[in-house]
């Protein structure tokens, strides 16, 4: 246990260092455009406007930064009970499992004087099963523009909370990740983690399941496997069927 607190530290300490290295991002973008303005001709707006660009950008950056710090240090502190209640779910469910699965019976032994019972008749042969219909369909960015406002923003959410969740990934489990692309495990490696995560996904945005649609797989693929799938390994979920 004594672990823990100093993993906490490097974590935060790395966390605050990007923060601070997207705040001088920030800060470099606004000299920039104070600069532009003391030129004080309106033939120099076009050193304006990237230099605008350039601070917008910055500042998602920087908001993204703080984010994922903020979650990383609160999660953190419900790290011991999150443990103590997986660890209790798991043996109920082992439990439940257990009480619930029926042995085969043994076929009873023919006393003497009885016949043998007859063996069963081969079961006639199945027929091959049609192959599987086409996948459900994916909405498209612009379908999904139609939706009504709820699910539309829902949308929105699920995908700011994708980039956010994976980015924590990369920023504390970089070194995990990276041999996991050469392995082609990272589900293995990251397991706590992307089941906390996919956990907390679903119950936030499982309305929109029936669209076809997971930003939480979408971003790891993209972000962790470099757009391959197969690199994360044994991932036990389902995945959205490419109709």
């Amino acid at each position: 246990m004594a672990k823990v607190p100093r993993a906490f530290d490097k974590a935060l300490t790395e966390g605050l260092a990007g923060i601070q290295r997207q705040l001088q991002q920030v800060q470099s973008s606004f000299t920039d455009i104070q600069q532009a303005l003391k030129k004080g001709s309106a033939s120099q707006l076009n050193d304006l406007l990237p230099a605008l660009l350039q601070l917008q950008t910055a500042g998602a950056a920087l908001a993204a930064s703080i984010e994922s710090v903020l979650r990383f240090a609160g999660s953190s502190y419900q790290w011991a009970g999150s443990l103590s209640s997986t660890s209790a779910s798991e043996a109920a469910v082992a439990a439940t499992t257990h009480e619930v699965e029926l042995e085969e019976p043994e076929p009873a032994a023919a006393t003497e004087g009885e016949a043998e019972p007859v063996a069963a008749a081969a079961p006639p042969p199945v027929a091959e099963a049609p192959p599987a219909p086409p996948g459900p369909h994916r909405l498209t960015d612009q379908e999904i523009e139609k939706l009504p406002d709820d699910l539309r923003d829902l949308h929105k959410k699920a995908k700011r909370f994708a980039k956010v969740t994976v980015q924590e990934f990369m920023m504390y489990k970089k070194d995990e990740v990276l041999k996991g692309r050469d392995a082609r495990d990272i589900y293995e490696r990251l397991r706590d983690e992307i089941d906390k995560s996919k956990a907390l996904y679903d119950r936030r945005f499982g309305k929109i399941a029936e669209h076809n649609i997971d930003y939480f797989y979408d971003e790891m693929v993209r972000v962790l496997a470099n757009n391959d799938p197969n690199v994360l390994g044994k991932y036990p979920y389902p995945v959205p069927a490419r109709g």
